[in-house]
């Protein structure tokens, strides 16, 4: 049994904190609440134990926040496919993940897939090619469970095979 660490980063309200609670409790919230500092949540997927840092969103100018990421085996960059900004903010979320923790995989998950938007094929192929690191980008939803628990198991793929290949 391996048990690692995987943070969840993005702008505020991309929905980080209702993509975790959809994989740990299978649950949603319409209510939004803010998530203060770092909330640690715990799952575990057949031979790993994954410890899930669901970190708040602006924290770019905190010192703190970089202590955050320390120790991360992976990362999952969550943006909004209803605002655009929140989807200029990958490369800099990629960055920073970067900076801390270099050549970890990280996985896109373009939440709340379920509202309209307007994300085509080619901008996910372009998402794909910002980082040789990223191992997939998905359209998720938390509020309906589309692609939660694949993105999810992806990353946990690429995290449990990098550690066997460091052993």
């Amino acid at each position: 049994m391996i048990a690692y660490k995987v943070v969840m980063v993005g702008d505020f309200g991309v929905g980080k904190t209702s993509l975790v609670r959809r994989f740990v409790d299978n649950s949603f919230s319409e209510d939004y609440l803010s998530t203060i500092g770092v909330s640690i949540s715990k799952k575990s997927l057949g031979n790993s134990t994954v410890m899930l840092w669901d970190i708040e969103g602006d924290t770019e100018f905190k010192p703190i926040f970089k202590q955050y990421l320390l120790g991360a085996k992976g990362f999952i960059i969550v943006a909004d496919v209803t605002r655009k900004n929140s989807l200029e903010s990958i490369q800099k979320h990629i960055e920073l993940c970067h900076s801390i923790v270099s050549g970890a995989p990280i996985c896109v998950a373009l939440n709340k897939s379920d509202a309209p938007h307007a994300i085509s094929e080619e901008t996910i192929k372009s998402l794909k090619s910002l980082s040789p690191s990223i191992v997939e980008v998905l359209k998720t939803s938390a509020k309906n469970g589309d692609a939660v628990l694949e993105i999810f198991y992806m990353l946990d793929k690429n995290v449990s095979q990098t550690i066997k290949n460091r052993s």
